[in-house]
């Protein structure tokens, strides 16, 4: 929206100025008395010229210099062929005005042959502008050659800057989001061709080439004044080894920084294990705090939450999952790749209801056994919290509707996620015939004209939904300033507030607390709309609300609404708790020994049992875990308040 104001208020000034300058430029010369008819003319095309040239965008650079450059060569050629004193030359009227860009004009207006001499005013426009040009083309090169130097001072200056190290198909996509965005960025790469280092520097980014991890880099780029470091390369070891570089960097310069937040990616379920490990030795701290904020991210992650926030998955099954009799959720999920299991993980992360029935995922893949010895590599108690199916078929020389339609399953759900655009949107529109009841959702990763002729042709595709396109997921609201995230800061902020009170014993902050519990925080609020559809109830921004004249429950309206099904929904959300543990590896610790529930060391949990079986715990410990879960529900309301959101009735 701002760039189509300034877009436009541009085209607008221009416009005004052209107009001015003909309106002035005929005035002046019709209050002389004798004008110069021809000279005006001239003029008059030229900035009619410019404006046409600006208006449709033929020149998107430079447009100054361009007027400037036509203007003086237009009416300096003029003046010397048809104002010198003797007959002038074409070849040396062009000679001479090309001598004006060099700031000197020829002596062809006075028979002394002096410089010092009035000059026709065509001759005047023309020295004027072509000094102007020489002059502003002189700086332009002067600041090409040092912008990056004037820049990066000023950035240590007032910083507010992004730093990202890392140059590959998906960090280019997230500087183009950023630069759009009008983000001041840096970025570091260890090696990169002449045309990238163009593009780059045509999009206003500030490129710095040597060394992963060295120190001079990161004085270079003003690492300690900057707002965020984002580290992204393809390789999840170079993510990792450049935390520790920066952690030594930090260690042995004893340099202050500024930033809010270190992001780097992890593509791997294995590096986050890894991560958490090394995010315990890191020392790394700010001007602002004892604790610099490491986050890690995953663009399928990303990919895989922003699909089920705009596609819940209870959507069209409220009645059957508020029933405790009601059937699972079964997802066809075809191609098991990286973003496959996301999709996976996500699905078994939000699907706990009152039915408390597992979630069934079917998985069809090319080499179902490799996914499946991966994926329980990865998710090793997975089976604990979810049915899994893995099934070999070939996309090439098997045809997955005639598989569909033979199994029978009662699929909820099918997802493609095949490694290529064209495959799934080929094996989408053939199941949208075979099955058109069934929500389909396919990958395709990056934006397309297919993506807009389905989303016009919608009677025909109406259950097909397109996902992954990662230019929508790398973007300055989902990487840097993650909305989920600082949700579920503002809450843990007011838990900490609350328990030092009614304790006065000094919390830990968002940003002291370990990868793991904030990520347990998200997982938390990403189930919230779960627990408000079972009641009936719906979160609705707050803005939205007044404008549409709905009516918000009230905080004694709500809980009185949770109060009706209140052990239900603590049990689903225990559910919920334990597939988080069990996906990350943790297990039930057996025995209680001097009334301590959890090992985090060897990842056990007294508590990782059934929502029943939390009093056999509470009968040890006298400690009321039930409570705990229902205490989630009962804080929904508070919950929805601060992110801004009112609860409705459905």
């Amino acid at each position: 929206m701002k760039k189509y104001i300034y877009t436009h208020a541009t085209v607008l000034i221009y416009s005004l100025y052209t107009l001015i300058m003909v309106a002035l430029l005929w005035g002046f010369h019709l209050k002389e008395g004798t004008p110069n008819y021809v000279l005006a003319t001239i003029i008059t095309i030229v900035l009619c010229g410019y404006w046409f040239i600006f208006y449709y965008r033929i020149l998107k650079k430079n447009r100054i210099q361009v007027l400037l450059f036509i203007v003086a060569v237009t009416t300096g050629v003029y003046g010397f062929k048809f104002q010198a004193i003797e007959e002038y030359s074409l070849t040396n009227a062009l000679y001479s005005t090309f001598r004006l860009f060099l700031l000197d004009v020829d002596p062809v207006f006075s028979k002394s042959a002096s410089k010092f001499t009035t000059y026709p005013l065509a001759i005047e426009i023309s020295r004027w502008t072509a000094a102007a040009y020489t002059i502003s083309t002189l700086f332009s090169l002067i600041y090409l050659f040092f912008n990056q130097s004037l820049k990066l001072a000023l950035y240590r200056i007032f910083g507010n800057h992004i730093v990202i190290s890392g140059y590959h198909k998906k960090s280019k996509v997230l500087i183009e989001n950023l630069r759009k965005q009008q983000k001041k960025v840096v970025l570091i790469v260890e090696e990169i061709s002449e045309s990238q280092m163009t593009y780059l520097r045509e999009l206003g980014v500030i490129l710095l080439i040597g060394k992963q991890g060295s120190t001079s880099l990161y004085k270079k780029c003003k690492l300690s004044s900057a707002e965020y470091f984002i580290i992204f390369h393809e390789e999840d070891s170079k993510n990792l080894n450049e935390i520790l570089s920066l952690n030594v960097f930090v260690k042995e310069t004893g340099v202050s920084l500024s930033l809010k937040q270190v992001i780097v990616h992890l593509g791997y379920h294995q590096s986050y294990e890894l991560f958490e490990e090394i995010e315990t030795d890191l020392s790394l701290k700010t001007n602002r705090a004892d604790y610099l904020p490491v986050k890690p991210f995953n663009l399928q992650k990303l990919v895989a939450e922003k699909l089920f926030n705009e596609y819940p998955l209870h959507e069209g099954y409220e009645e059957r999952l508020r029933s405790p009799n009601g059937e699972a959720l079964h997802l066809l999920i075809i191609g098991f790749g990286q973003t496959g299991q996301h999709l996976a993980v996500q699905a078994i992360e939000r699907a706990h209801y009152i039915n408390s029935a597992q979630i069934k995922i079917t998985i069809l893949d090319k080499h179902a056994e490799k996914v499946k010895k991966d994926w329980y590599d990865n998710y090793p108690k997975s089976k604990r919290v979810a049915d899994l199916t893995f099934h070999t078929i070939d996309i090439e020389t098997d045809s997955i509707d005639d598989y569909v339609l033979a199994k029978e399953a009662g699929y909820t759900h099918i997802f493609v996620c095949l490694k290529d655009d064209f495959e799934d949107l080929k094996a989408g529109i053939q199941l949208g015939k075979t099955i058109p009841h069934l929500p389909i959702y396919l990958k395709l990763s990056e934006k397309a004209q297919i993506s807009h002729w389905l989303h016009t042709n919608t009677e025909k595709f109406n259950k097909l939904y397109l996902f992954g396109n990662y230019e929508e997921a790398l973007t300055y609201d989902y990487v840097v300033n993650d909305q989920l995230e600082n949700r579920a800061k503002n809450i843990h902020e007011a838990y900490k507030t609350s328990k030092e009170v009614g304790s006065k014993k000094k919390q830990g902050t968002w940003d002291q607390l370990s990868t793991f519990l904030k990520e347990s925080n998200r997982n938390q609020l990403n189930h919230a709309e779960v627990k408000l559809m079972l009641m009936g109830l719906k979160a609705v921004a707050a803005d939205e609300i007044a404008k549409s004249g709905q009516k918000a429950l009230t905080a004694k309206e709500y809980l009185a609404v949770a109060q009706e099904q209140l052990a239900l929904l603590g049990a689903a959300e225990h559910q919920r708790w334990n597939a988080f543990h069990f996906l990350r590896g943790w297990d039930t610790l057996e025995e209680i020994a001097d009334g301590k529930t959890k090992d985090p060391d060897k990842r056990l949990h007294a508590c990782l049992v059934t929502y029943d079986d939390l009093k056999k715990i509470e009968e040890i410990t006298g400690e009321d875990y039930q409570k705990y879960d229902c205490d989630v529900v009962l804080e929904l309301y508070q919950t929805m308040q601060m992110g801004r959101y009112g609860i409705v009735k459905e």
